[in-house]
This record gives C-alpha cells, sequence and structure tokens, in this order.
C-alpha cells in the first residue's frame, strides 16, 4: 500500500468516504453474490449403477443348456470309432506285455520270438492310432471351442445391450460391471459405495424378452474357459 494513501481511498478510487459507506458497500456486493448463486442452476453430481454380468450369464437358462450341449459333444469324441479302436488295441497290447513279462526267464525260442514280433506289431499299431486319434481329438476341440466362443460372445452381448438401455432409461450416467475381473484375476472395480444394482431389471428384461434365468445356485456354474480340455483326455492310455 503506497504511504500516505488511507485504506478508505484505495477501495474507493480515491473518494473521500467514511467506514460505514465501506461497510455498507461489501455488504451489498456479498448479497449480489449470495443472489447470483441462488439463481444459478445447480450441477448434479453423475449418478453410476452397477450390474452383475458374470451372476446374470451363469443363471440364464440357455447358458446351463449350452454347457450340456458342449459336455455331449465332448463326451462323443471319446465314443468316436477312432477311440474304440485305439482302446481295442491298447488293451490287446497290455495282454502281450503280460505274457512277456511272464516268459521274461524262460529260454528264447520261436514261440518267444513270435510273441515278441506280436507285441511290436501291436505296438506301433497302437502310436500310429494315437497320433491319428489326436489329430481328430484336436479338430473336434477347436470346433466346439468356436461354437462356445460364438454362443457365448451372443449372449454377453445381449446382456450387455439391455443392461445400458436400462441404465440410461433410469437416469444414469454410467454403469460399471462388479463382477468382471482383469486378466490378473483382480476386480476391476475395486470400490462402490452405495450404488444401485441393476442386476434385477437386467434379469426381467432378458426374460421378457424370452431369456428365462434359474434361480441363483449356491455354486454357479463356471464360465466355460476358451480352451476347454475334453472329458478323459487327460486319461487317454498311451501306448
Amino acid at each position: 500500500m503506497p504511504r500516505g494513501v488511507p485504506a478508505v481511498d484505495l477501495i474507493c478510487g480515491g473518494q473521500e468516504v467514511d467506514s460505514r459507506s465501506v461497510s455498507d458497500m461489501l455488504r451489498a456486493t456479498t448479497l449480489l453474490l449470495l443472489s447470483l448463486a441462488s439463481i444459478m442452476p445447480a450441477v448434479a453430481a453423475p449418478r453410476f449403477a452397477v450390474v452383475r454380468i458374470t451372476e446374470i450369464y451363469q443363471n440364464l437358462t440357455s447358458t446351463q443348456t449350452m454347457l450340456l450341449e458342449l459336455q455331449k459333444d465332448r463326451t462323443e469324441i471319446l465314443k468316436d470309432e477312432r477311440a474304440v479302436h485305439l482302446r481295442n488295441v491298447l488293451d490287446e497290447l497290455k495282454q502281450l506285455q503280460t505274457q512277456l513279462q511272464a516268459k521274461r526267464d524262460a529260454p528264447v525260442d520261436d514261440s518267444l520270438r513270435k510273441l515278441a514280433q506280436q507285441y511290436e506289431i501291436k505296438r506301433q499299431e497302437g502310436q500310429t492310432l494315437q497320433e491319428e486319434f489326436q489329430v481328430f481329438d484336436a479338430e473336434k476341440r477347436k470346433e466346439i471351442n468356436r461354437k462356445m466362443v460364438t454362443t457365448m460372445r451372443a449372449t454377453l452381448t445381449k446382456i450387455d445391450e439391455t443392461a445400458r438401455t436400462i441404465a440410461r432409461e433410469q437416469g444414469f450416467d454410467g454403469a460399471f460391471d462388479s463382477s468382471a475381473n482383469s486378466n490378473t484375476g483382480v476386480p476391476i472395480l475395486l470400490y462402490v459405495k452405495n450404488a444401485p444394482d441393476i442386476t434385477k431389471d437386467v434379469v426381467a428384461r432378458l426374460q421378457d424378452a424370452g431369456e428365462p434365468s434359474s434361480a441363483p445356485a449356491a455354486n454357479p456354474a463356471p464360465l466355460p474357459g476358451a480352451a476347454p480340455t475334453a472329458p478323459g483326455a487327460e486319461t487317454t492310455p498311451q501306448p
């Protein structure tokens, strides 16, 4: 503040006013600001909702039906004639091996040589059949996986679109999948406080659209992975 210039002069542009006038001006300014604040439109905070996509997907009747069909398709692989033939050859190979083990201390003669020759022929046949079945098994699994991914993607798209529509209709600014996890298994949505859950609304809308849902189970069926293993594949006998 310049020396010799009263504060009142600085506030009032050099005009001579007393402190009472300054107080009245400040009071009037405050009242004006409060009036402006009262008539300005209030900006509402964003509203967000959550939805449990995984739970909805697991409990859909169509999902349960798909899982049963996939299980049936995988079981059919082991009923294929290639698998049946392979198991029969491996059983014969096991019997020949038992016979050879029983004669391991016997002197080598024509019958033992013939038995060893039969075993080797059967072993090679089993190995060839095993390789053929592995190729067939791999192709069938790819076919099953393509079917699973196509069906799963279509169902999740329908759930996603339904959730978006309901969130928009109810005036929310956004909706988050509270059941989603990252690639490391960590939940994507770590914390949410009192966010409205529209899961039941989505389920009801899907039912109206012809997608019935079963009651939530204590242990809901897991989501199928990208590359399921055919049941029993890990126990397929090796020649």
